[in-house]
């Protein structure tokens, strides 16, 4: 259409102009007026209709557009791409969308939804991204033989390396938990929070230190790590997924480790691992005159948890080369 430049309403070609116009853009989420440059017919002043000037406004308003309505920028959507290396054909297949849909989004031209913005920013997070990845080759393993599947598999299980290097020793319990996770034995936040907490506690009472520096705090559904929390939230009650990592940990701590698998994880469901967590003293004595549904963001003293855990130690006679006993304490705490 650059080359047509003639007036629909009196015929005339070639015979145009420029001129400032305002035009209004309302929609949900978004109100605002944009001054634009658009070409105007110089004999009756009629819109002549150019398909370049158009799609360059087009650019601008969804741009701004995007801005009011806190929606995912193209330059955030390249990034993801490349932070794991990915086409966008490829993305859009991971996500369940037409293939064009991500081109469409790049370009500049179509504006997503409040639904596919923020899914597309909690790609972000290598455990979303990890999670797509299982989903996409759910009911079709031979998926996972996919040369662009192989890449960005690898580029997740590259950022998880860092967010372990850049978050602390917790996160690399994390994903120790992470890849034990199996379909009978899947791992849900509720559930992580729980067992990083004991794993902790063991630890302290056992090794004599802690496994990594964060504290915890005592929320209505039991013992917290907020940072962890924050990772994790929007995956909510479902299950988390399994990762492949390479285990540093000492054999003592190793031990810690099998020992809060086997005697909680592999028994427990995660609001019974909660209820273990109500009924010891550390947690409740943290949340000391609140309600049972109040927000709280009291630490748990570690003085408090090592007091108790030491007396069950003593009580129960439980040690590194005697962790079985854990049983027998879980046992009575939950009849």
């Amino acid at each position: 259409m650059e080359n047509m430049k003639m007036c629909f309403e009196c015929g005339a070609k070639e015979q145009y102009e420029f001129k400032d116009t305002i035009r209004k853009y309302e929609g949900e989420g978004y109100h605002f007026e944009m001054s634009v440059k658009v070409p105007f017919c110089k004999i009756c002043q009629a819109p002549i209709y150019m398909e370049a000037v158009e799609n360059e406004i087009a650019k601008m308003a969804n741009q701004r557009i995007r801005e009011q309505r806190e929606i995912i920028t193209r330059e955030e959507i390249l990034e993801i791409l490349e932070l794991y290396n990915v086409s966008q054909k490829f993305l859009s297949r991971l996500l369940g969308w037409g293939e064009i849909t991500l081109t469409r989004y790049v370009s500049g031209n179509y504006t997503p939804n409040v639904s596919n913005s923020n899914r597309l920013k909690e790609l972000k997070n290598p455990y979303i991204f990890q999670m797509l990845l299982q989903d996409y080759c759910a009911g079709n393993p031979e998926r996972a033989g996919e040369k662009s599947f192989k890449k960005a598999e690898s580029k997740v299980s590259s950022e998880l390396a860092k967010l372990e290097n850049s978050k602390g020793i917790i996160f690399h319990v994390v994903n120790w938990f992470l890849a034990q996770s199996t379909d009978e034995v899947p791992i849900t936040h509720l559930a992580l929070q729980k067992l990083l907490y004991f794993v902790q506690n063991w630890s302290r009472v056992l090794l004599g230190q802690e496994m990594f520096e964060e504290d915890c705090q005592a929320w209505v559904h039991g013992a917290v790590y907020p940072q962890v929390y924050s990772t994790f939230k929007s995956f909510k009650y479902m299950p988390l997924p399994k990762v492949e990592v390479e285990s540093k940990f000492k054999e003592e701590e190793l031990k810690i480790l099998n020992a809060v698998k086997l005697y909680y994880l592999d028994v427990y469901c995660a609001k019974a691992l909660e209820e273990i967590c109500h009924r010891e003293e550390p947690y409740k004595k943290a949340r000391e005159g609140c309600r049972k549904n109040d927000v709280c963001q009291r630490v748990i003293n570690k003085n408090d948890v090592l007091s108790y855990y030491t007396h069950i130690v003593q009580k129960y006679r439980i040690s590194l080369e005697n962790l079985l006993n854990i049983r027998e304490y879980l046992n009575i705490i939950l009849r």
